[in-house]
């Protein structure tokens, strides 16, 4: 996972209830603080510092809702040193989004090439995870 953040390739964790996405994404905002990571880390402080912005998917979401979150961190990256700062997008739930008549996953695939870190309790198939 900090791989993926470092370099930018998009990320979706698929578990069950309780497999400890969360904690893992709790574990990488906490810890990826560049040179500000604690000096027990050393690997670590030579990655970037990351930003999180977190959205909450549900059958209400709407491509402009996506859409805002992801200008939401482009706002924010601009304003800092690309190798020292890292933004990342975290659509929690997103399963819950594929039950939305608005289709707010569509508005993904041009956003995907900066980093997202996507999440999710359901089972997602084959063909739900090739169209995201």
């Amino acid at each position: 996972m900090a791989i993926c953040v470092e370099l930018r390739i998009p990320l979706f964790l698929v578990g069950k209830p309780g497999s400890s996405k969360s904690l893992a994404k709790s574990i990488i905002s906490s810890s990826m603080q560049g040179n500000s990571s604690s000096p027990d880390h050393k690997l670590l402080r030579n990655f970037k510092q990351v930003q999180m912005f977190s959205y909450q998917c549900s059958q209400h979401s709407t491509p402009q809702s996506v859409i805002e979150v992801f200008k939401t961190a482009q706002r924010f990256q601009k304003g800092q040193d690309p190798t020292q700062y890292v933004s990342v997008v975290v659509l929690d739930e997103v399963g819950l989004a594929e039950d939305s008549p608005n289709l707010p996953l569509k508005a993904l695939h041009p956003l995907l090439e900066d980093g997202t870190i996507g999440a999710d309790d359901s089972d997602q198939n084959d063909h739900k995870m090739e169209r995201v």
